[in-house]
C-alpha cells in the first residue's frame, strides 16, 4: 500500500478563493510582463514553441559532451497516444536506437500521475537512453508537462546551495508564462492546457520557499559542520553539487521526475531520507536504481526493458520478481507439454511412415506442423548478468593490515581520526558506515597506502596484495578501445597465456555479448565500464579487497552477482556502500566512523537503517 502524502501544516483558508487569488495575481504579473516586452518581442506562435525557444530543465544545452555525443547517435520514434492536454502520458510505438543498435523496439510507454515507476534492465540495455529521450522531448511530450532529468551536478557559481535551489525554478516559471501567453494569443482562454499551466505556476509560487529548500538540503546531508548549504556552489565538490541538483529536482517537484541512480552520491543516511521522501511523491516518477531496498520502498510499478521490449508490471521490485517467476513457471510448463506432444507426434509419423501407413502419417504430420508453428518459445529465465569469481588467495596469518595508534588530518583541517587501533585480516568482512565527510573513503586510502598517517603506523603484511575499487576506477579505461583488445593489451601473452577464445568466454561471464566485446568502451554504459574494471580486478590474486561504492552504475541483478563473488572470495573485505542489500549479504561486521574514531555496531544493517529512519524523520518535507 502506498504511503500517505505528508503535507506541512497550513493555516485554514478558503482553498477555492486562495487558488483563484493566486491565478489572478499570476495573470496580472504575466500581463504586465507581456506589456513590457510586446513591442520588442512581437507575437509568439504557440506552434513554434520548442526547446530552442524556451530554456527548460533537461534541455540539450545542459548536456555534457559525452551525453551530446550519445544524443547525436540516438534515434527515437513514438506516437503520443494520450490527449494533448492531458498530464498522464502514453506513447505508442516507442523505439530507441543508438549508433544503429536497437535498444527499444515498438513498445508502449505509459507515465501516469501518482505512479512511481522503477525502470529495470541489464547494463547497456538502454535505460539511461530511455530517460534521456523523454527528457530531451525526442518523443512528442506535451510542452505543458514539466519534466526534470537528474543527469549532472549543479554548475559551480556564486550562488549558495539554497539560492541555487530556489533560483532554479525561475526558468520553469518563465517557460510556462511564455507558453501561456502564446496559447492565449493563438487559441484563447478556453484551451484545456491553460488550467494545467496555471496550476503549475501557482504551485511554483516562491512564497515561503526558503525553509522548504533548507529542509531538502538538510535531508540530503548538508550541515554547517560538514558542507554548509549557504556555501557558494563553486566551492563545492562535484558530489555535493550533484546533491544540489537533486535538491533542485525535489524542490521543483515536476509532473514528470526522471532520476537515474539518484543514490550514487549519497551516504546511507541521505539514502534513507530520499527513500522516505520519494515514497510519497504525488506526481509521476521514473527511476533507475540498482538498490532493491530503494525500489521496493519507492515504486508502485515496474518497467522491465528486456529483449528490446518495455513491459509494465504492477507493484514494486519484489512483486515484479514474484510475477516474472510465476510467468516463467507457467510458460515452462506449457513449453514442456508442447515439446512432449511434438515428440509423441514425431514418433507416430516416423513409425507409421516406416510401416507403410502413409495416410495416417500424412494426417498426423499436418497436426505436427501446425503444433510446431504455434509452439511457445522456451522461457529465458532471469539470471544474474554478472557471474564472475575472484581468484583463490593465499591465506596469511594475522596481522595482515594492522593500525597502531593511527591519527590522520588533512593539511589545515581538524583530525578525522585519532589513535585508531585495529586490524584487517583474511577473515574480515567489514562494512564502513557513517555520514559523508566522516572519513570512510579516507580510511580505505589509509589502508591502501594512498594516504599516510599523520601519527602512528599502518604496517601491511609483506605478502599482502590489495585489490582496490573506487569511484574513479573506470578512469583507467581507454574509451576508444573495445573491451576485448583492451584486456588483451593490459594482460599481454607475456603476462597471461590465454587465447582470444578464452578472453571471449571470460568477458561473457561479465555480461558482454560478442558485439559488445568489440564495441568502443566510449559507447558502452557506465555500468558496463564498471564491469570491465571488475574483470581486470579478478585477473589478479589479492589478499584483501578494498571496495568503495562498488555498486555504482551496476544494474540491480548485477549487484547480486557481485555479492556472490565477494562472498565466495577467500580473503578479507572492507566495503563502503550505500546499498543496504549488498552490506547485508557480504558483511559480518558493521563499523561506524564517527567522532574521530571507529566503533563496531551491535545488530544488523537493517537495525541500523531503522535507527537512521528515526533520526532523519526530523528532515521530513511536505510534497507539492
Amino acid at each position: 500500500m502506498d504511503k500517505p502524502v505528508t503535507l506541512e501544516p497550513v493555516a485554514v483558508v478558503d482553498k477555492k478563493a486562495e487558488k483563484e487569488r493566486k491565478k489572478a495575481d499570476l495573470a496580472a504579473k504575466r500581463a504586465a510582463k507581456k506589456a513590457g516586452k510586446e513591442a520588442a518581442a512581437g507575437q509568439v506562435d504557440v506552434a513554434s514553441l520548442s526547446l530552442g525557444d524556451v530554456s527548460t530543465p533537461g534541455s540539450s544545452a545542459k548536456l555534457t559532451s559525452e551525453q551530446r555525443r550519445v544524443a547525436a547517435n540516438r534515434a527515437v520514434t513514438g506516437v503520443l497516444a494520450s490527449m494533448p492536454a492531458a498530464r498522464d502520458i502514453k506513447f505508442a510505438s516507442f523505439s530507441v536506437s543508438v549508433g544503429g543498435r536497437q535498444l527499444v523496439a515498438d513498445s508502449n510507454l505509459e507515465l501516469t500521475q501518482g505512479c512511481r515507476y522503477g525502470l529495470l534492465g541489464d547494463n547497456g540495455s538502454g535505460k539511461s537512453n530511455v530517460l534521456a529521450a523523454v527528457a530531451q522531448r525526442e518523443v512528442p511530450l506535451p510542452e505543458h508537462v514539466s519534466v526534470y532529468h537528474l543527469h549532472e551536478e549543479a554548475p559551480p557559481t556564486e550562488l549558495s546551495g539554497v539560492e541555487a535551489v530556489i533560483e532554479h525554478v525561475r526558468a520553469e516559471v518563465e517557460r510556462l508564462e511564455a507558453m501561456s501567453e502564446a496559447i492565449l494569443e493563438a487559441v484563447g482562454p478556453e484551451d484545456e492546457r491553460l488550467e494545467a499551466i496555471n496550476d503549475r505556476l501557482s504551485e511554483l509560487d516562491p512564497t515561503g520557499s526558503e525553509p522548504r529548500a533548507r529542509k531538502i538540503l538538510s535531508g540530503l546531508g548538508f550541515a554547517d559542520h560538514l558542507v554548509p548549504m549557504d556555501r557558494p556552489t563553486k566551492h563545492m565538490s562535484g558530489g555535493w553539487r550533484m546533491r544540489v541538483a537533486l535538491a533542485q529536482a525535489l524542490f521543483a517537484a515536476p509532473e514528470l521526475l526522471l532520476l537515474d541512480e539518484p543514490t550514487n552520491h549519497l551516504d546511507l543516511e541521505a539514502c534513507v531520507w530520499l527513500e522516505e521522501h520519494l515514497a510519497s511523491y504525488p506526481k509521476c516518477l521514473l527511476l533507475v536504481s540498482h538498490s532493491q531496498d530503494f525500489l521496493n520502498a519507492v515504486c508502485t510499478h515496474t518497467l522491465w526493458l528486456s529483449g528490446r521490449l518495455l513491459r509494465l508490471y504492477g507493484g514494486n521490485y519484489a512483486k515484479f520478481v514474484q510475477t516474472v517467476e510465476e510467468e516463467e513457471r507457467l510458460q515452462l510448463k506449457v513449453y514442456e507439454k508442447q515439446q512432449a506432444d511434438i515428440d509423441k507426434l514425431s514418433d507416430f509419423v516416423r513409425v507409421n511412415k516406416a510401416n507403410g501407413v502413409a495416410s495416417s502419417a500424412k494426417s498426423k504430420k499436418k497436426v505436427l506442423e501446425k503444433l510446431e508453428t504455434g509452439a511457445v518459445e522456451k522461457p529465458k529465465l532471469r539470471e544474474p548478468s554478472l557471474t564472475f569469481s575472484f581468484p583463490e588467495c593465499s591465506r596469511l596469518a594475522p596481522p595482515v593490515l594492522p593500525f597502531d595508534d593511527v591519527s590522520f588530518a588533512y593539511p589545515g583541517s581538524e583530525p578525522l581520526y585519532e589513535a585508531l587501533n585495529f586490524g584487517v585480516d583474511c577473515d574480515s568482512r567489514i562494512a564502513l558506515v557513517g555520514p559523508n565527510g566522516c572519513g570512510k573513503s579516507t580510511l580505505l586510502k589509509l589502508m591502501s597506502g594512498e594516504l599516510s598517517p599523520t601519527e602512528g603506523s599502518v604496517k601491511k603484511h609483506q605478502h599482502c596484495s590489495l585489490g582496490l575499487y573506487h569511484q574513479h576506477s573506470t578512469d583507467v579505461l581507454d574509451l576508444d578501445m573495445a573491451p576485448l583488445p583492451f584486456l588483451r593489451k593490459v594482460f599481454p601473452p607475456s603476462v597471461v597465456k590465454h587465447t582470444e577464445e578464452w578472453w571471449r568466454g571470460y568477458l561473457a561471464t561479465f555480461g558482454f555479448s560478442p558485439e559488445q566485446q568489440q564495441s568502443p568502451m566510449g559507447m558502452l554504459s557506465h555500468g558496463q565500464r564498471s564491469r570491465i574494471v571488475f574483470a581486470m580486478l579478478a585477473m589478479k590474486d589479492h589478499t584483501v579487497l578494498l571496495l568503495d561504492e562498488p555498486t555504482n552504475h551496476l544494474d540491480v541483478d548485477a549487484v547480486d552477482g557481485l555479492a556472490a563473488a565477494i562472498k565466495a572470495f577467500g580473503g578479507g573485505v572492507v566495503l563502503v556502500s550505500h546499498d543496504f542489500r549488498l552490506i547485508d549479504q557480504v558483511a559480518d561486521e558493521i563499523w561506524l566512523c564517527e567522532d574521530r574514531g571507529v566503533r563496531r555496531l551491535e545488530g544488523s544493517i537493517h537495525e541500523y537503517k531503522k535507527a537512521l529512519a528515526k533520526k532523519m524523520s526530523k528532515h521530513k518535507v511536505g510534497l507539492r
